[in-house]
């Protein structure tokens, strides 16, 4: 007979079962809270227990404390107590014993603990089971029951017991674990929320960055720049208000504010506010950004701003002067971040230097017009004086002097007065002031001391201009209310005051520099006039010659001193490079024009910068101009020993083109080694915009005399070798050959042609199809791009896609191949083939323009297609020099629904990490490829394996180049998608092509 199942654990076996319920139920538990009320209720009752207890190890501070129990009453106090461990010896003894204490009788307890009672104010239970939990021989606690009766522990009570404490101690280890885990989990999570936040920050503040200096890097006029520094500010700091001022009369007034403003605010800022309100005051003080926390209002000063809850202010510095202040004012937060501050102090130096170039701009602007008026009043003033010898009469000359000088001024008088008796006599006037009024005023004549416009340049010898005139210091406000503006200036005769010309204007007028340059010369030229009159009325004849030779001499002296100061500064401009130092085009002509009078021979090496516009494209252009400068410092170090004179050995002719001119170079060996040198000296990482930047250079080289006689034939001809080199790798240098210039006028004649092929309508598609291998259906046609020149043969893709490329028409080509390939489509789905789809093939001058993605939707819409009517097909061919631009078009032409395909896949160039890069939906294999199946055996099991890879990738597959039934029949063994190739059908004008050969459906 079969004993029971508990028959072999004798009195265990009921304890067990207990064991057994406990033991499922904590493996559910999680918390210490649930494992402890699952242990003590079931092993009270199991033992008859009254009460039970269970105290935890902290060991963090050696305290033992209370984590659950059962049977005491609230008040009840027991001396099992939280505390310290060493206070407690009888714990302290089971812990460091790792065995239980039993205690069956009354007073076993305080027998062997006599003080416990005393110590903890309690008394004992009359017996105790006390059991230790430990975790990899890690104390974890104790387990305490109480009992009110002598209690003999039998083995299988104490087996029980044991085994209790031991799943206890594993239970609550796992429970802490879970807790610990999620603690970390937590901290991990919010140190991820935080680091994902601060990056979304510094991302932004750096995208306004950039398209705040692309919006201003060709932008001079103020206001606009402003307006633009406004909207990149409101697009990063929504509901933010922003306020530019300037300094009027003593006060800071705005000038240009956002479109947020309250009404009652803009008045305040309009009047005005002082230069001691905090804000402004701070910022005046340090000339540095000032950032403003809980903005108040009431304390600082700017009624009408309570709504705002932080605020700052940049001050933007003109040649170090503090002239003009940016504020912003945030309605959503308080506090100021640390991404938000650096992406103000970033837009504030961007307008900073951008006003720094309007100034510039400005003063160069102001000082050609002074140039230029100083010019005609000189040649005006020449007409005055060319028969002074047959003319002596000072009234006349004034005369002519005033008619001279009021065709540059607007409409008024110009009058000569000269002091008479303390009356100020008018002797000579040209113009009309249209009040009979004032002109009798002036006729009768003016007090002395009264008329203060010509008591002050008399008095001072100074020219004394108003443009607004105060007609109440001249006691004439009842006549003279029609005057703006007056310009009163000395007259002298041989070094004495005779006189005050005057000009009263009635139209409003801000005398400008310009203005008073040109009535300054006059009065001088004319009182140089009048001393030679003076002079030739008081000498005789033969006396008049050397006084005219002598005021000729002083006047070519000073006239000459003037503008050979002037003309240095121009040279200066017109011959060097305002960013580098470095000589321009006008520059390097003079110097090569010098060089080649010499004699000597030399060598000129011009440079064209690889890939530079993708700097400025993708860092902007003040990272452009840094680069630019960077590699100046470099090329003059080169060069410095091979030079004859550093500043004329170098120059910069264009964007990112420079020229070298090194004396003594006598063959091309000894040019060929100066050009490494430079090759050289720029392999190496430029660091500009946070970034390391590294940059190639194209070369060509000219020797003189033997490659040209002229400066224009050598710099012709240095630059056609350097597009030469340009077009075959780049990063080289070639030496000019006799035969380039053919070449590069063929190069041009094409690139002439282009350029009206459009307007002239020479350009024609051809569609090939692609079938569908399975099927044997038409899955789509391939628009192919043909140029019909008129009169002229037809020209080969090949030879004008590259031109296209190279001249930037491809971009309009490209968008008329995409408008009428979409249009087309769009007909013949119209006609019965709904499902057809049109590829058109995208070169990488396309892909880069920012606005491609819109050229494509706006394609699509004009032949009201949807997207996924449309496939891409692109080459690796120089569309990854900027890898990230290409991931961004890349995803911009997925989420609009088109198809991109890789083209020439294994054409040379193909690169396998780039299928992970890049989210491509078809994989369009090279025909080259497909050509190996009639000629090498391995070529099958190479295209398996493509097509193995392809379809782990999900990438559909298109065999190109199928031209004979073999290679047909192999690709659709190898369960390729798509076949296009001569035998499936030839490139067509018209689809479906009349001719029989070109069928929709292939048999299979």
């Amino acid at each position: 007979m079969t004993p029971p199942p508990d028959a072999g654990l004798g009195p265990f076996a009921s304890l067990a079962e207990k064991l057994q319920e406990i033991t499922e139920a904590l493996a559910a538990t999680s918390t210490m809270r649930e494992v402890i009320e699952i242990v003590l209720t079931p092993a009270v009752e199991a033992l008859g227990a009254v009460a039970g207890i269970v105290l935890l190890v902290y060991h963090t501070d050696q305290q033992m404390k209370i984590a659950g129990s059962q049977g005491y009453e609230d008040v009840t106090l027991t001396v099992w107590q939280e505390g310290p461990i060493e206070d407690h010896v009888l714990i302290s003894d089971i812990l460091r014993m790792k065995e239980a204490l039993y205690f069956e009788h009354v007073g076993a307890l305080k027998e062997a603990y006599p003080d416990l009672e005393s110590r903890t104010g309690a008394l004992a239970a009359v017996a105790n089971a006390v059991l230790p939990m430990f975790l990899d021989d890690r104390p974890f606690g104790i387990i305490v029951l109480d009992f009110t009766e002598p209690h003999s522990f039998t083995p299988a009570e104490r087996r029980f017991l044991r085994i209790l404490s031991a799943q206890c101690a594993v239970a609550l280890g796992r429970a802490e674990a879970t807790v610990l885990l999620e603690v970390r989990v937590e901290e991990r999570t919010r140190q991820l929320e935080e680091q994902t936040q601060r990056m979304e920050e510094q991302r932004a503040a750096q995208e306004a960055f950039v398209a705040f200096t692309e919006a201003v890097g060709s932008q001079t006029d103020l206001h606009t720049l402003v307006r633009q520094a406004i909207t990149v500010l409101q697009s990063r700091f929504p509901g933010a208000s922003i306020v530019y001022y300037e300094e009027r009369d003593a006060l800071w007034k705005g000038q240009v504010w956002s479109d947020d403003l309250r009404p009652e605010l803009v008045v305040v800022i309009s009047a005005g506010l002082p230069s001691d309100t905090p804000l402004f005051a701070e910022a005046l003080r340090t000339q540095a950004p000032v950032f403003t926390d809980a903005w108040d209002a009431q304390r600082e000063g700017v009624a009408s701003s309570e709504e705002y809850g932080a605020a700052a202010m940049y001050p933007l510095l003109i040649d170090g002067e503090l002239r003009r202040l940016l504020s912003i004012g945030l309605r959503n937060t308080r506090t100021w971040s640390e991404a938000d501050r650096a992406l103000l102090r970033s837009v504030g130096r961007s307008l900073d230097l951008a006003l720094e170039r309007t100034e510039t701009a400005r003063q160069l602007a102001l000082q050609n017009a002074e140039l230029q008026a100083h010019t005609r009043a000189l040649e005006a003033f020449a007409e005055l004086t060319r028969d002074l010898a047959l003319n002596t009469d000072s009234l006349l000359l004034i005369r002519r002097a005033q008619e001279a000088v009021m065709p540059m001024l607007s409409e008024g008088a110009a009058l000569y007065y000269e002091l008479e008796r303390e009356v100020w006599r008018n002797r000579v006037q040209h113009g009309n002031f249209h009040s009979p009024e004032l002109q009798a005023a002036v006729d009768a004549g003016l007090p002395y001391a009264g008329t203060a416009s010509l008591l002050i340049p008399w008095t001072t010898g100074q020219p004394y201009f108003q443009d607004v005139y105060d007609q109440d210091s001249d006691q004439l406000a009842s006549v003279a209310g029609h005057v703006s503006a007056t310009a009163t200036l000395p007259l002298r005769v041989e070094g004495k005051l005779t006189g005050v010309l005057a000009f009263a204007l009635l139209k409003r007028r801000t005398w400008s520099s310009v203005d008073r340059v040109v009535l300054e010369t006059t009065v001088r030229s004319l009182e140089l006039a009048l001393d030679r009159a003076e002079y030739a009325r008081q000498k005789e004849a033969q006396q008049f010659a050397v006084l005219e030779a002598r005021s000729q001499a002083e006047q070519a002296a000073q006239e000459t001193e003037w503008q050979r100061t002037q003309a240095e500064t121009m040279q200066r401009l017109a011959h060097h490079d305002t960013l580098t130092g470095l000589l321009n085009r006008a520059g390097l002509s003079a110097s090569l024009a010098q060089a080649v009078s010499a004699g000597s021979p030399f060598a000129l090496f011009y440079l064209d910068l690889d890939s530079f516009k993708t700097v400025n494209d993708t860092l902007g252009h003040d990272a452009g101009d840094e680069l630019l400068i960077q590699i100046t410092a470099v090329l003059r170090r080169e060069i410095r020993g091979a030079a004859r004179e550093r500043d004329q050995a170098l120059a910069r002719i264009g964007g990112d083109e420079f020229t070298v001119m090194v004396d003594g170079v006598l063959n091309e060996g000894q040019s060929a080694a100066i050009a490494l040198r430079i090759r050289s000296a720029l392999d190496q990482p430029f660091r500009v915009a946070d970034q390391d930047v590294f940059m190639t250079a194209s070369v060509g080289i000219t020797l003189f005399p033997a490659d040209g006689q002229t400066p224009e034939d050598l710099l012709k001809n240095a630059d056609l070798a350097m597009y030469q080199i340009k077009r075959e790798s780049k990063n080289g240098w070639r030496h000019y050959v006799p035969g380039m210039s053919q070449e590069a006028h063929a190069h041009l004649l094409l690139t002439s042609g282009l350029k009206g092929a459009l307007s002239h309508d020479e350009f024609r598609l051809h569609y090939q199809p692609q079938i569908d291998l399975a099927s044997g259906e038409v899955r789509c046609l391939e628009a192919l791009l043909r140029w019909f020149p008129a009169g002229g043969e037809v020209v080969s893709p090949e030879r004008f896609i590259p031109e296209a490329e190279a001249s930037g028409l491809i971009v309009p080509i490209g968008q008329w191949v995409l408008d009428t390939a979409c249009a087309q489509l769009a007909v013949w789905r119209k006609s019965g083939f709904p499902n057809l789809r049109v590829t058109v093939n995208v070169s990488p001058v396309q892909l880069a323009r920012p606005e491609f993605v819109e050229t494509v939707q706006s394609a699509l819409n004009l032949a009201g297609l949807e997207a996924s009517a449309l496939e891409l097909e692109l080459t690796e061919r120089g569309m990854l020099a900027d890898l990230p631009a290409v991931q961004e078009q890349f995803r911009a032409l997925r989420a609009l629904g088109v198809q991109i395909a890789l083209d020439d896949f294994g054409a040379g160039e193909s690169n396998l990490g780039r299928l992970f890069q890049l989210p491509f939906d078809v994989l369009k294999l090279d025909r080259k490829l497909i050509a190996t199946l009639d000629e090498q055996q391995e070529a099958r099991r190479f295209l398996h394996a493509l097509q193995v890879f392809a379809s782990s990738l999900d990438l559909e597959v298109v065999a190109e180049g199928i031209e004979t039934p073999g290679q047909l029949e192999v690709v659709r063994e190898l369960g390729y998608h798509r076949g296009q190739g001569y035998l499936l059908g030839r490139p067509a004008a018209r689809w479906p092509p009349p001719d029989a050969d070109q069928r929709q459906e292939v048999d299979h």
